[in-house]
């Protein structure tokens, strides 16, 4: 089952004053199959912000088809919209946008606030998804109190906790060191692998693409390649490294992953 399609996307931005029109995307096409971890690579400038842009509903396509399990967001009224993202989506971002104000635990929970769950059935996820990535004992720490590898643990358990039909993350361990990316890419991992999660990751970083199912390359705001695992994670990382070589631009290269 499809849980995203989109048909030639296409972002055109138009100056208000004298100017070129800059276009960022052009013709875009992308499936994702539920229970998919899918990496989106491409060169500064290339048109991934732009897609995970119209991907979140929070920028509008010129021209195009997006399709979210089963729904198409530009039909959808403003109130409609706020929901079908608030319910359909969930985001982890580099920069964990977590509320200081707000314990681990409340910031979790957040996405459930709005929600007609039941006590019961709040405590049940977050205890599932805190054991699961090992957050249990910080639930009542402050967001200053904790680490950065904590920290986007914590925006990945908000991200999951009601249960979205998507998750996109936008470059998650652009902001930590390799131990807590590691940690990071774990869970995203663990949540695909245990949970079924359908998981978009758009990443400069040839490491953390290695952790998912397949990765869709962007040149120029094209669709460029496109390559699958296989069995062996470290053959898979190798061809990352070398279609990023032909790709050319800035990339960011790491380490090379343990098998």
């Amino acid at each position: 089952m499809s849980i995203l399609t989109v048909n030639q996307l296409s972002k055109t931005y138009y100056p208000k004053k004298d100017g070129l029109a800059y276009r960022a995307l052009h013709d875009f096409d992308l499936r994702v199959e539920e229970g998919e971890f899918v990496g989106v690579m491409g060169p500064s400038g290339s048109g991934k912000t732009t897609l995970l842009n119209m991907l979140a509903t929070i920028d509008k396509p010129t021209a195009g088809e997006m399709i979210l399990n089963g729904k198409n967001p530009l039909d959808l009224s403003p109130n409609k919209l706020a929901l079908f993202r608030r319910r359909e989506l969930g985001f982890v971002f580099q920069d964990f946008n977590l509320l200081d104000t707000l314990n681990v635990r409340e910031n979790i929970l957040l996405p459930l606030a709005l929600d007609t769950l039941s006590l019961k059935e709040m405590e049940k996820r977050l205890m599932q998804l805190a054991k699961q990535l090992n957050i249990v004992d910080i639930l009542d720490k402050r967001i200053s109190e904790i680490s950065g590898g904590q920290q986007q643990r914590t925006a990945c358990a908000r991200a999951f906790i009601h249960e979205p039909a998507m998750v996109l993350a936008d470059e998650p361990t652009g902001n930590l060191d390799s131990k807590a990316a590691r940690q990071v890419l774990d869970t995203l991992s663990s949540m695909n692998e245990e949970r079924g999660a359908t998981i978009l990751m758009v990443t400069h970083d040839p490491t953390a693409a290695s952790f998912c199912d397949r990765v869709v390359f962007i040149k120029d705001g094209t669709f460029f390649s496109e390559i699958r695992k296989g069995d062996k994670r470290q053959v898979f990382y190798q061809n990352i490294l070398d279609t990023l070589s032909i790709l050319g631009g800035d990339f960011h290269e790491s380490p090379h992953p343990r098998a």
